[in-house]
């Protein structure tokens, strides 16, 4: 009877190493934690500050930000098919979203003459034909002067008058007024080239005819090198930020390498364990026999 309860102990004993397979499973699951940690000592949190953007749109919110000293990305936006969105850390959103602001980004896209023709009135009067082109003139105007460095706003107002075929008398010439905002003290393009542009784009106007007013916006300061970077919750000196960078990437590895190496020692032990009570098992079981 003491030989047959013996055996039935022994028996018993392999149910508690049924838990071999936790070294395996914590060991896959290493490398996921230690990107997830990475990746939080890095971005830390990013609040995105603009969305929905054209891939131009997003690179001109980008250079300005990091004009200002401002760390900025351009990310897919997820929310907006095949459209972009520029992330901030979140301790830089105010002077990020001042930033835009002064700069007018993102900027409203005005209405071209494609956009603009073929709307309105099922069937339109030549008056409102006349007017969505003008418009669309110039939206078009707009965009060109946008489009060079240093214009933060431009608005263009066109006055075309219509010509009638059946009046014989010589057609008005028109006149136009361009507002410009600019960066810094030194407009980009001088009033002669604007009015030199906008009289181009209309038949039979002069550059006479235009008339231009320059607004001048403060430029933002320069960049020092006592400016501030943030590596998650961490900030530092942004001269140095490549170096806290490296360095966290370097602790992160042997932290991961130590977790490995104590892991596989954790599973080296549980197996030997394991061989151990499978021999003290088969002994008993042996002397049961016996």
């Amino acid at each position: 009877m003491r030989e047959t309860a013996e055996a039935q102990r022994a028996e018993r004993r392999p149910q508690r190493f049924e838990c071999r397979s936790t070294p395996n499973s914590l060991r896959s699951r290493l490398p996921l934690c230690a990107s997830a940690v990475f990746f939080v000592l890095l971005t830390g949190c990013s609040v995105p500050v603009a969305g929905a953007l054209d891939d131009s749109e997003a690179n001109q919110v980008v250079v300005a930000l990091e004009r200002a000293s401002v760390d900025a990305t351009k990310e897919v936006d997820p929310q907006a098919e095949g459209k972009w969105r520029v992330t901030v850390t979140r301790d830089d959103v105010p002077h990020a979203l001042a930033v835009m602001r002064d700069e007018e980004l993102p900027r409203a896209r005005p209405p071209g003459v494609l956009d603009a023709v073929g709307k309105g009135a099922l069937v339109p009067s030549e008056a409102a034909e006349h007017a969505q082109l003008v418009a669309g003139l110039e939206g078009d105007l707009e965009r060109t002067l946008e489009g060079v460095d240093g214009i933060l706003r431009a608005r263009v107002h066109l006055s075309v008058p219509t010509r009638s075929p059946l009046r014989d008398e010589a057609p008005q010439r028109g006149t136009a007024s361009v507002l410009l905002a600019h960066r810094g003290s030194t407009p980009p393009l001088s009033a002669d080239s604007v009015q030199r542009l906008v009289a181009g784009a209309v038949a039979g106007m002069l550059p006479t005819d235009v008339n231009v007013v320059l607004v001048s916006r403060a430029a933002p300061a320069a960049p020092t090198g006592g400016d501030f970077g943030h590596v998650g919750p961490i900030a530092v000196a942004r001269t140095s930020l490549r170096e806290l960078q490296g360095a966290l990437v370097a602790l992160v590895a042997l932290v991961a390498a130590l977790a490995a190496a104590t892991l596989v020692l954790y599973a080296r032990l549980t197996r030997a364990r394991a061989t151990q009570s499978q021999v003290e098992l088969t002994g008993a079981r042996h002397a049961a026999k016996s």
